[in-house]
């Protein structure tokens, strides 16, 4: 069944909804002890859809997507209702009708393709979904699911050891998605993007992460957005911003410092830019500085990270040009190093080398 964090909806592609920061924050916040939501409400715009993600936590939210036009949603509505007002407050039924102009964005985001999609979201994540009409008994039984699942979740948050253990499983989970967003360029596969937006958020909403760990996800949600298709530069901005606020009495994560690079990056790089196009006007003038970094930045953007470096590496030599050229060589390798990621052996190799040759 898929498995989509709230960010996967809200977060990573702002348009009409809510800034990113304040949606996961939102989250985990009082409001989900708040009184329920209705046992059947429908949704017009997607900014009305943010007050859906706390009250997951103690509500279990049904998303329908249905069009008036749609026999088997006239079939399946119906049930979706019976159902949830048995077991209302413990469970909400959210209507959203895919024919609006409005929840467009939505629709296009969860890349709802046939009707009806029935999602299932608990504790700030989707958690089960299934498509087209099925019998009123599977509908049920699809709720209770839904319903027992929130009972864990809360059972567990209430029976906290607070020894640790979570915590240990989070930070697992963390370096993981870390690892997967900073490890390339270019937009992520679908099912990748999926589970990191899952993880991520999941550190963010957990009473058991502290800042640290939190600034981290932020950095990593960030990244995230920088590398979805089209990139998110404003929400990534956000992103980096709200980690940024945490950092109080430790250093700041590299992942803090690689995202800073990696949004200066983003205004130069075009992915998909003309890779050959680009090597070929550097080999007709491979001391222009302007051709030089137009190649770096290309290579740089189509994930060889090695040939972006070693091409700006040459700008720095003393033999390539004027002392103010060699600073905006310094300039450019010391962004790749960051972008790379301070500690990796491609940076530090990188560094080396810039040193020594500013020094020739």
């Amino acid at each position: 069944m898929l498995q989509r964090r709230a960010s996967r909806l809200f977060l990573l592609n702002r348009g009409a909804r809510a800034p990113i920061a304040r949606a996961i924050t939102r989250a985990s916040s009082d409001d989900a002890h708040a009184a329920p939501f209705p046992a059947v409400t429908d949704v017009k715009t997607p900014s009305e859809l943010d007050a859906m993600v706390p009250k997951s936590h103690s509500q279990a939210i049904i998303f329908d997507f249905y069009a008036d036009w749609c026999g088997p949603c006239k079939t399946l509505t119906p049930m979706l209702e019976r159902a949830v007002e048995k077991v209302w407050p413990k469970a909400a039924l959210v209507k959203l009708n895919t024919d609006s102009p409005a929840l467009a964005p939505v629709v296009e985001q969860l890349r709802i393709s046939s009707l009806p999609t029935v999602m299932g979201m608990v504790g700030g994540k989707f958690v089960d979904q299934f498509k087209g009409a099925i019998p009123e008994a599977e509908v049920e039984k699809f709720v209770a699911r839904l319903v027992s699942g929130l009972e864990e979740t809360t059972a567990v948050g209430e029976g906290s050891t607070g020894d640790g253990s979570a915590a240990a499983d989070y930070g697992v989970g963390l370096d993981a998605a870390t690892a997967a967003v900073f490890g390339g360029v270019g937009t992520l596969e679908e099912s990748v993007r999926t589970h990191v937006a899952t993880v991520l958020t999941g550190v963010l909403n957990a009473r058991e992460t502290g800042p640290e760990m939190k600034c981290r996800a932020f950095a990593a949600s960030a990244m995230l957005a920088l590398r979805s298709d089209p990139m998110d530069v404003a929400g990534a901005e956000e992103l980096l911003a709200a980690g940024k606020k945490l950092v109080d009495g430790f250093t700041e994560p590299k992942e803090m410092a690689m995202v800073e690079a990696r949004l200066e990056l983003s205004r130069d790089v075009a992915i998909g830019d003309d890779l050959e196009a680009r090597k070929a006007a550097h080999e007709a003038e491979p001391k222009n500085f302007e051709n030089l970094r137009a190649l770096a930045l290309a290579l740089y953007a189509a994930g060889d990270s090695e040939g972006a470096c070693e091409t700006a590496l040459k700008s720095v030599k003393p033999s390539f040009g004027s002392q103010d050229v060699r600073e905006e060589g310094k300039k450019l390798v010391v962004r790749l190093i960051d972008a790379v990621g301070s500690g990796t052996p491609l940076a530090e190799a990188t560094r080396k080398r810039l040193s020594n040759l500013w020094f020739l």
